[in-house]
């Protein structure tokens, strides 16, 4: 058995028994804990767990739950069985109690890790029976709380007790802190996603009992203290409220004030020089500390990033991006109160797997509700699909949109990447259409009084008879074209025609009650570049007239049009419109013609795939060209003192920079996890990578379409001489001939054959 055989069979047996998955970061212990050593990731050729578990999907699938990649056992036909019984597992109903648990591995293949590896491994799991001081653990969680007056999660409390005592806490303690009512109080918090405890310090006698409801973020009784519920499990130093805090209720919060819980329940007085309280011992002495007040340049430059990142913004992530928008740090105190946040923003908390972070999301109408995937915002109402404002004394209401994230719809006409029109396709639709048409011919037939409309005026709704086809349509007044013409938009069909003006009806009123079933929309990426003829091609070739998949990235606001991707699927690869448009607009002739037997020095080889393609550098115009408009790329950032630079709105297909080897480079999104995390690759070097969206940055649009416009600066080849075979490489060899090029910039390509 080869080396990635049987770390492929070890990863089966790690995935195949955990219902929930393994998080990325620890899947590697997890097969050192089963077979006692870890995956030789030298040897198969990889740097690091992430990649090689990229390049065996039929092993391991990959998820991103809550912001965090997830490693899952993939299905396929030998394992279904196995997959099945552990779907049905119910989970243990007390953890703490696991009886012990002991793994053999067995292993045909010894030179798989080390020469002499380990025969065996074992896991064990038991409850510890030694006993603990407990007046000496009470004192010390009583000064615990002292900090964390506001509440700390009973899941964080042994991980603060070692760092702030060096001793490990004992695992009764977590059960038998529920009967210590003299010192401190377990609470309840429920969510949707979970159930979790939070413990505080011993109430007052004459204090009232703690509410999620009365949180002291709301509440409008002072608190008592400014600190706020820590839990940064996952998530660096960012520190959060507790969900009570959340901006649920629509209150406006208080500043928050200390007050001693020995002391009486009025405010302190206000502070002239706001800032936090890093003594924690103050509160036990009974001194008042200041009120923390967010500055006014903090508030309008938290705000302004949270309106470019619509889709929300980590909280873990959010002091390396004002450093790098506004070039000074993020105050700190914040991190640790976002109970200040909460009239600036909305906060959420995630919790998986017994971790929580935080989110922050903008206040406005564009916050969380426009984000999370409820179903769409309805349509402009006072302009049609031709984008003629509608002229009349009734319009029709706006067409409800779909709710599932990926509706077809047929694309009718394409006069630019800014105004593309579609109908949605399915039997809500449809059918509603063809009723309503067959309505008009009965109601048009049976009244022949009704006398063709004498006055034309642009934007006027009308029923048009067609003669030839015996229909009645709805339609708009685009032109009127003496003598007896007019151009009219058919509002449920997307195309616009010339007709006589004597086929032209009054709409009666009860027609004015559906909603038009075209809409126009602009695909997303295509902006900048209007009605480019070469983009017009690509889209009448691509699109106009057919039945497509559509993304909405940005619903449409006002009277503006929605922003949406389109994908065709109807081929053996998946096509991205947008990105295929996009592709037909560079300049193939800065790249280098390649003839055979031509030699290319000075080439550097930036990626080795298994499969034996290996990408190359090679001097080019383009090449050049790129690297001049890159270094002007990056002194506009660095004179940006603004958050313009930063990725909205994030999709597949999307074309943005990223940073490689510590400067910015064109990348291309490959795929979503989510909103924040997503996959993407370096065009010009060939190199995959996975990033979180504060990551990416757009093009500045002075520089956009030129930048566009360079056509990939990275060759794909191989090795001549070398029979080419489905096969992968083996690990050896991989290994070889990354050691053999990768890197090197001083290579000399020639070239044998295309």
């Amino acid at each position: 058995m080869s080396e990635n055989e049987a770390a492929k069979k070890i990863l089966r047996s790690v995935l195949q028994s955990a219902k929930d998955g393994v998080p990325l970061n620890r899947l590697q212990s997890e097969c050192k804990a089963l077979c006692g050593e870890d995956i030789p990731l030298q040897k198969l050729g990889y740097p690091n767990l992430g990649k090689y578990v990229q390049s065996i999907p039929s092993v391991v699938r990959l998820e991103n739950c809550m912001g965090e990649l997830r490693c899952f056992a993939a299905v396929c036909e030998e394992t279904a069985h196995i997959a099945e019984l552990v779907a049905k597992q119910k989970r243990p109903k007390n953890a703490r109690h696991a009886p012990q648990v002991t793994v053999r591995v067995k292993r045909s293949d010894s030179s798989m890790f080390d020469e002499n590896p380990p025969a065996e491994a074992s896991v064990l799991h038991r409850p510890e029976s030694r006993p603990y001081n407990v007046e000496l653990v009470q004192s010390r969680i009583s000064k615990i709380l002292l900090k964390y007056c506001s509440g700390l999660w009973i899941s964080r409390l042994s991980e603060v007790y070692s760092l702030q005592f060096d001793q490990q806490l004992h695992p009764q303690v977590l059960i038998d802190v529920e009967k210590w009512t003299s010192i401190c109080v377990v609470e309840k918090m429920s969510s949707k996603l979970n159930s979790r405890h939070v413990i505080y310090p011993a109430l007052p006698a004459s204090a009232t009992p703690r509410s999620p409801a009365r949180s002291s973020a709301v509440a409008p009784q002072a608190p008592l203290c400014s600190n706020v519920a820590v839990d940064s499990g996952g998530d660096g130093n960012a520190g959060q409220t507790l969900p009570s805090a959340r901006l649920k209720q629509k209150v406006q919060p208080l500043a928050p004030t200390w007050t001693s819980p020995a002391s009486t329940n009025a405010p302190s007085p206000p502070s002239s020089n706001p800032g936090p309280d890093k003594s924690s011992s103050n509160s036990a002495h009974g001194s008042p500390s200041p009120p923390l007040v967010i500055p006014a340049e903090v508030r309008r430059r938290l705000k302004e990033l949270l309106n470019k990142c619509t889709k929300g913004l980590w909280v873990s992530a959010l002091p390396k991006l004002y450093m790098e928008t506004y070039k000074t740090t993020f105050p700190e105190y914040i991190l640790d109160n976002l109970s200040l946040l909460l009239d600036i923003c909305n906060v959420e908390h995630i919790t998986t797997q017994g971790k929580t972070k935080v989110i922050l999301y903008c206040a406005g109408p564009e916050g969380m509700e426009a984000t999370r995937g409820q179903g769409y915002q309805r349509c402009s109402l006072s302009y049609g699909p031709s984008g003629v404002e509608i002229v009349g004394p009734v319009v029709p209401p706006a067409l409800r949109l779909p709710t599932e994230q990926y509706p077809s719809v047929l694309v009718t006409e394409a006069t630019s990447g800014n105004t593309v029109t579609v109908r949605y396709v399915g039997e809500n639709y449809s059918n509603t259409q063809e009723a309503m048409e067959a309505e008009m011919l009965s109601f048009y037939n049976q009244n022949p009084a009704l006398r063709p409309i004498s006055k034309h005026v642009i934007g006027q709704l009308v029923a048009v008879r067609d003669e030839d086809a015996g229909d009645v349509t709805r339609a708009q007044v685009m032109e009127v074209i003496p003598p007896d013409k007019v151009k009219v938009y058919y509002v449920d069909h997307g195309f616009s025609a010339t007709t006589a003006g004597t086929s032209l009806l009054e709409l009666h009123q009860d027609y004015l009650s559906s909603p038009f079933q075209a809409i126009a929309v602009r695909l997303a990426g295509l902006e900048a570049f209007g009605s480019h003829p070469l983009l017009q091609t690509s889209l009448d070739n691509l699109a106009v007239e057919k039945v497509l998949l559509m993304e909405i990235i940005q619903p449409s606001q006002k009277n503006e049009m929605p922003v949406v991707v389109l994908y065709d699927t109807s081929q053996d690869d998946d096509v991205i419109i947008n990105a295929a448009c996009l592709m037909t607009l560079r300049d193939t002739t800065m790249n280098n013609p390649l003839p055979v037997n031509s030699a290319y020095s000075d080439v550097s080889v930036t990626n080795v795939s298994p499969d034996g393609i290996i990408c190359c550098q090679l001097p080019s115009r383009g090449a050049a060209r790129l690297c001049k408009l890159l270094e002007k790329t990056e002194a506009v950032f660095m004179s940006q003192t603004t958050s313009e630079s930063l990725v909205s709105r994030p999709f597949t297909g999307k074309f943005c920079l990223a940073r490689h080897e510590g400067k910015w480079s064109r990348v291309e999104i490959t795929k979503m996890h989510g909103n924040r995390v997503m996959e993407l690759l370096f065009i010009d070097f060939g190199v995959p990578a996975t990033v979180e969206v504060t990551d990416l940055r757009e093009i500045p649009p002075g520089l956009l379409k030129d930048i566009t416009v360079i056509p990939p600066q990275v060759t794909k080849c191989r090795l001549a001489d070398l029979s080419h075979s489905a096969r992968d490489w083996s690990p050896d060899v991989l290994l070889w001939v990354k050691d053999a090029v990768l890197g090197r910039e001083r290579c000399t390509v020639k070239v044998t054959g295309c």
